[in-house]
């Protein structure tokens, strides 16, 4: 475990109380490493209520590994506030050492003591407690995570999932306001990575633990969280839950980085824009010049009223077909080329000349007319 970077002419953190409706609050929290100009964290605001699972979301370098670091006081900000369940933990004259802020933190590679069995690890951070006391509260959290008949056991003696849930039992034997997870399942092999994931939002749900993820994996993030934030160059780009914000991107980049879309130029004449692939309907109302976000799956082949596209290549995932198309009509735009997803059993092959169509609602990206 990295040591809390500490600093000498901080202040001792105040007992100031601040607002107590959210968990975990940022106010304009700002964190520059080299260039200034382009700091990891720039002016983010956040709430995160009680209870609630977040996932902070985004490509490497988008700042999300070093807003958690923030929020576990293993950086200082440069600039803003942060408040936990009521009390300033950092800000321009405030600073409380990670230890002092009642979180918990699970890392990447887990980072359990190999020399202590499982229920010496979970009892590890149970300092303020008689050794009769942490070792009950070890034993208390370790059945919850159901792991209590291998407490005897080491570390290496475990699988990956089990090495997991005991990071998560001693983050939780302290009881800490929040829990933070840095991309805690990454090193799960695909099998138990589903499994493990279901298994620790149910312990979180059940334990009713806000609880903070950092993932770059935009599958696990809508599945595991309440809410998603979306992160780019340090900025919230876009938040709201899983479903929101896949389905109503508010820009062309969530639309990207949350699973593929068709990014399609329009005019907009009131409910319906023009397009190369005819009149679709969107789901707000537009004037004007548009770029609309169409998923994969709400196209299909063969639609009545679809138009000729060639097929340049076809993907199969056992699950579903990917399929990439090239628009054949309309001179300005030849060479356009479609995302569509189909089932399994979708007959259309490479070289196919067919119809193409949408099933769906189109959504207006941000800088669109109105």
């Amino acid at each position: 475990m990295e040591a809390p970077l500490t600093q000498p002419h901080r202040q001792a953190a105040s007992d100031m109380i601040v607002s107590a409706e959210a968990v975990v609050s940022l106010k304009s929290l700002t964190k520059s490493y080299q260039d200034p100009k382009h700091p990891a964290v720039d002016d983010f605001s956040l709430s995160v209520k009680r209870g609630e699972i977040l996932a902070l979301l985004g490509p490497s370098g988008c700042g999300k590994t070093t807003l958690l670091r923030l929020i576990a006081g293993f950086e200082v900000p440069d600039q803003g506030q942060i408040v936990i369940s009521g009390r300033e933990v950092a800000g321009p004259k405030t600073w409380r050492q990670p230890e002092k802020r009642k979180i918990g933190f699970v890392f990447q590679d887990y980072a359990l003591f190999p020399h202590l069995n499982v229920l010496q690890n979970v009892a590890f951070g149970l300092t303020n407690m008689p050794k009769k006391l942490r070792l009950e509260r070890a034993k208390e959290v370790l059945d919850l995570v159901g792991l209590k008949i291998f407490s005897r056991r080491y570390p290496h003696q475990l699988s990956g999932g089990q090495q997991q849930r005991v990071a998560l039992a001693r983050a939780l034997a302290p009881q800490p306001d929040v829990i933070l997870l840095d991309e805690p399942f990454s090193n799960l092999d695909a099998a138990l990575r589903g499994a493990t994931r279901a298994e620790v939002r149910r312990i979180l749900e059940r334990t009713n633990t806000t609880t903070i993820l950092v993932t770059h994996d935009q599958e696990e993030a809508m599945t595991f969280a309440d809410r998603l934030v979306v992160m780019r160059s340090g900025k919230l780009e876009q938040t709201g839950p899983p479903e929101a914000v896949y389905l109503r991107p508010r820009t062309a980049f969530v639309a990207n980085f949350l699973g593929s879309t068709n990014l399609i130029r329009g005019i907009g004449r009131g409910e319906v824009a023009e397009t190369v692939l005819g009149r679709l309907p969107m789901t707000q109302q537009i004037e004007g010049s548009v770029l609309l976000s169409l998923r994969p799956e709400e196209l299909l082949f063969a639609g009545p009223q679809g138009v000729p596209v060639s097929i340049i290549s076809r993907e199969f995932k056992g699950h579903d077909l990917t399929y990439t198309c090239q628009l054949l009509t309309d001179p300005e735009q030849l060479g356009q080329r479609f995302i569509v997803q189909t089932g399994p059993n979708c007959p259309v092959q490479v070289g196919d000349v067919t119809t193409l169509s949408s099933q769906g609602l189109a959504v207006p990206l941000e800088g669109s007319s109105t």
